[in-house]
């Protein structure tokens, strides 16, 4: 079998047929899904043994609630194909998707991975195509994990937060493994896994279609566990980031991605109000280091230094996450 696709899914009964049905239109046949039901209270169960009766292709694995993390794990143990990608339960593939991702995996066997750019959907069927310059500028070639990470998430207007793991499909000798109850799985794991990787191909054009507002399996509101979880997974990347043994430009650039992801998503998001907020900005002030990672455009780096010499650590927090909304400093933009 040529390709796995792997599904987790908790209370996606609304969007799971769509998100199978956009396989089943597929020009490309040498494929199969399993739909990994995390525990669902909802009707998913039943609308997964539906879709799994009606088209041989589609398996279905029930467990009790561990977490997208640890679903995702599952669906890794039980796919059977060559490449295996994952597709959340209410997006899509776009049509054509899987027989450019398996002539890519022929083209290119030396490669581990493949990644790729997407298109945004929104509920009333418009699309628009989110293809930054990682992808306009360097598609369609195949690179070592080092240069595709420096590209994908190091790189100043280049590169930025390209870590969803619905955009990477892996070979199956280089699947990556993430860590039981962690909400923000794909930070966690798939940068650094991806530099460890001996080739990686990055293709040009959008294969994916993600819909905003999702109500997947890893949908969870603003929490104070989130906050926490994305405090403790951004120092989990950072400690482990010296061992990478990236170039020192290259580090850099990812812990500027890294900052801005904190700031430009976490801090700026509509609805992320008290007392969460202070609990980042808390955060910042204990680690310096993560607002001093942020890459300033060269012209305006004497403003950092000033903030945060002057105001102070929380003042510079609150401006940055203000200019972060409007734009970004760094290439990185969250989705």
């Amino acid at each position: 079998m040529k390709l796995s696709v792997v599904i987790p899914v908790f209370n996606g009964a609304d969007h799971l047929e769509s998100a199978v049905g956009s396989l089943l239109a597929q020009d490309f046949t040498d494929w199969e899904a399993i739909v990994v039901d995390d525990g669902s209270t909802d009707a998913t169960a039943e609308v997964a043994r539906r879709l799994a009766g009606q088209d041989g292709r589609v398996r279905v694995v029930h467990q009790n609630n561990g977490g997208v993390s640890v679903a995702r794990n599952r669906g890794l143990d039980e796919a059977r194909g060559e490449w295996i990608a994952w597709l959340d339960a209410d997006d899509a593939y776009v049509p054509g998707a899987l027989s450019r991702i398996a002539a890519i995996a022929d083209d290119n066997p030396d490669c581990q991975c493949l990644q790729f750019p997407y298109l945004e959907t929104q509920p009333d069927g418009s699309a628009f195509p989110r293809v930054t310059p990682a992808y306009s500028l360097f598609g369609g070639h195949a690179y070592s994990g080092v240069e595709a990470f420096d590209i994908l998430f190091a790189r100043r207007n280049v590169g930025g937060m390209n870590w969803q793991p619905w955009r990477f499909v892996y070979r199956r000798d280089s699947l990556p493994r993430f860590r039981p109850g962690v909400i923000h799985e794909d930070m966690d794991v798939l940068p650094l896994h991806l530099a460890g990787l001996a080739r990686v191909y990055i293709a040009k054009y959008p294969l994916y279609a993600y819909l905003p507002a999702r109500a997947g399996a890893a949908t969870e509101t603003f929490t104070p566990r989130r906050v926490r979880d994305i405090l403790d997974v951004t120092a989990h990347v950072y400690s482990t980031l010296p061992a990478a043994a990236l170039s020192p430009e290259v580090e850099r650039g990812f812990r500027s991605t890294l900052a801005c992801n904190l700031f430009g998503f976490y801090l700026a998001t509509p609805g992320f109000e008290e007392p969460d907020r202070s609990e980042l900005l808390d955060a910042f002030v204990a680690r310096a280091d993560w607002l001093r990672a942020i890459d300033w455009p060269p012209r305006t780096a004497w403003l950092k230094r000033l903030m945060l010499r002057v105001p102070g650590v929380r003042a510079t927090a609150v401006l940055v996450g203000a200019l972060t909304h409007c734009r970004g400093l760094h290439a990185g933009r969250s989705k």
